[in-house]
């Protein structure tokens, strides 16, 4: 099984964002080496994560290369779905609750939901920016995954099908559970039809 991952908050951020991507991501590597493969395509790296996933031989990190470093945030939004076609990759995981545009539509989509609000941003722009985005990824994804109940039922008033989302959390948004490795895993199972 192949499923590649938008990691900028995995390979870039030092909060509960960063490790519980990297948290859930290793976990499952460790727990199914043998039938799992994660590709981390990230616009950068930042140093105190550039060894993170060495010593995983069935995790993969891809960034930007050529002109697409000029704009690398291009490259994630709009440009990935040639490597992702080259790759073979059949699900894609938006941890940070986003899709890259025009994602192919043999690839399967599951994105992240820790909430839907957006206090984090800083700038009355950046954050029309991010709701578009959002809009889109909430519209895109086949499957959208609910840290909590509560997080499923605030999509579900804005306006989110209740057929797509399913809860998968622990305790706290951010802990990464036994259950809930072997949960993600199962639902990459069933949406890539291997079980």
């Amino acid at each position: 099984m192949l499923v590649g991952y938008e990691a900028n908050n995995i390979l870039r951020n030092g909060h509960e964002l960063g490790d519980f991507g990297r948290e859930l991501v290793s976990r499952i590597a460790r727990r199914h080496v043998s039938d799992y493969r994660a590709l981390l395509f990230s616009t950068r790296i930042k140093n105190a994560y550039k060894g993170y996933f060495s010593s995983y031989a069935n995790i993969s990190t891809y960034l930007p290369d050529g002109m697409s470093k000029v704009m690398p945030s291009l490259w994630m939004r709009y440009r990935l779905n040639p490597w992702l076609k080259s790759e073979k990759v059949k699900i894609f995981h938006g941890l940070n609750e986003e899709l890259p545009y025009h994602i192919g539509r043999d690839i399967k989509t599951i994105i992240t939901c820790y909430g839907i609000e957006d206090h984090h941003r800083t700038s009355l722009m950046d954050s029309m920016l991010w709701k578009r985005r959002m809009k889109y990824s909430f519209e895109a994804a086949d499957v959208i995954v609910a840290v909590s109940r509560e997080v499923k039922q605030r999509l579900v008033d804005s306006g989110v099908m209740a057929e797509k989302i399913v809860v998968i959390g622990g305790a706290t948004p951010y802990e990464v559970t036994d259950a809930m490795v072997e949960q993600y895993y199962a639902l990459y199972q069933k949406i890539s039809g291997l079980k």
